[in-house]
Order: structure tokens, then C-alpha cells, then sequence
């Protein structure tokens, strides 16, 4: 279920600026989710040319698995906050698709809530260990000597965005079980049903039959 469904729910007025945050966290993620994959694919290229170099010239780039580490840690973060809202995250099911419609809804909340709080303890550590790297001026234990606030910034800018994704998540739930509305809840922070992910994978191939046709 896509976030921009979200808004067809005529809720209060005071959880639209919510929604509005939630617009920009899954279009800043769907933005961040790009630039990270072409970011990945260039590593990718890099690392065939220096293995291709290696092989038959005899040279090497230098420092390519260094670059890779920083380029995956920060991808990472950057692309869960879009993973989150678009419900890709695993979670183990079984229970789950026993279970009624509140309890659901209530396994839902508990996840959400847990996600967060460990997310927002590890988001406080990692601006920690980046503030200690800023005050000694640390660097990369290699021959590249990266000065470690430049990849650590951008990873702990992702770890931050995906906290507040979290944050305007739980809040926007919070208000649905104020309202006891429990299929809401299920609806923007449960798990798939597989009927829900054999039509999204089964509407591109319809959509060009029709182009098609």
C-alpha cells in the first residue's frame, strides 16, 4: 500500500501537516533510494576495472574497498526511511496472517514503536561517535587517510532522516488508534497481504498488455 493513500482517509485537520511530512520523508527517500543505487552501480563498475587492472596489467586503484564500505553504509540509510514507507521491510508473518483485524493492528503499533525506539538510541550513538570524530580530527586508518566526518556525516544524515520517518509514522498512528481505527493502522504500517503483492507485481504486465493491445 502506497503512502499517498494515506490522505484519501478523512481524518481530523490536525494530522495533515503529517501526511504533508510523510509526502516529503517517502519523496526525499524515493530521491536518496535513486542516487543511492546509482551510487552503487558506479562502485560496482570501479571495482570490475581495478579486479580487470589487476588481472592483466598488474595495477590497482587503491583504497576501493574502503570507498565501497562508506558508499553501502550510506546507501543504507539513506534508502530505509522509502523502504518503510512502502512496506518492504521483512517481518515474519505466520502469526500474523492468523491473527483479527485489532490484533493486527496492535502487533503493528508494537513493531512501529520498537523500530523506533532502537532507531532513535542508535541515531543518538552514531551523532555521538561522530561528534568524537570531529573533535579529534580523526581519519581513516589507510592509505587513503579519509578524514571519517565526511562519510560519517552523510551516514548519520540518513540514520537521522529515517528517525524522523519513524517519528511522523508513529504519530500519524498514534492518532488512528485515538480514533480506534484499526484498519488504518494496519493499512500504512502493516505487512502485505500476498494477494496485495501478486496485484502490484501483476498491474505493470496488464498495464502493457493494454498498451499493447
Amino acid at each position: 500500500m502506497s503512502l499517498p493513500e494515506i490522505n484519501t482517509d478523512k481524518g481530523p485537520g490536525a494530522f495533515s501537516p503529517l501526511d504533508r511530512g510523510l509526502q516529503f520523508c517517502r519523496k526525499l527517500g524515493r530521491g536518496a533510494t535513486w542516487v543511492s543505487g546509482f551510487a552503487l552501480i558506479t562502485v560496482c563498475a570501479l571495482v570490475m576495472v581495478e579486479v580487470l587492472l589487476r588481472k592483466f596489467v598488474g595495477v590497482t586503484l587503491g583504497g576501493m574497498d574502503e570507498i565501497t564500505g562508506y558508499v553501502l553504509a550510506v546507501a543504507v540509510t539513506w534508502t530505509l526511511a522509502f523502504a518503510l514507507l512502502e512496506q518492504a521491510h521483512i517481518r515474519i508473518d505466520v502469526l500474523y496472517n492468523l491473527a483479527n483485524r485489532r490484533t493486527r493492528a496492535a502487533l503493528d503499533l508494537i513493531s512501529l514503536v520498537s523500530m523506533t525506539g532502537f532507531m532513535l538510541l542508535l541515531t543518538y550513538w552514531a551523532g555521538q561517535l561522530l561528534t568524537s570524530t570531529l573533535q579529534f580530527g580523526s581519519t581513516s586508518n589507510s592509505a587513503l587517510q579519509v578524514p571519517l566526518w565526511l562519510p560519517q556525516s552523510l551516514w548519520v544524515g540518513g540514520l537521522v532522516f529515517f528517525s524522523l520517518t519513524l517519528v511522523l509514522l508513529c504519530l500519524r498512528t498514534f492518532g488512528y488508534l485515538l480514533r480506534g481505527d484499526a484498519a488504518a493502522i494496519t493499512r500504512i504500517v502493516g505487512i502485505k497481504a500476498v494477494e496485495e503483492e501478486v496485484e502490484e507485481q501483476a498491474a505493470p504486465s496488464r498495464l502493457d498488455h493494454v498498451t499493447q493491445g
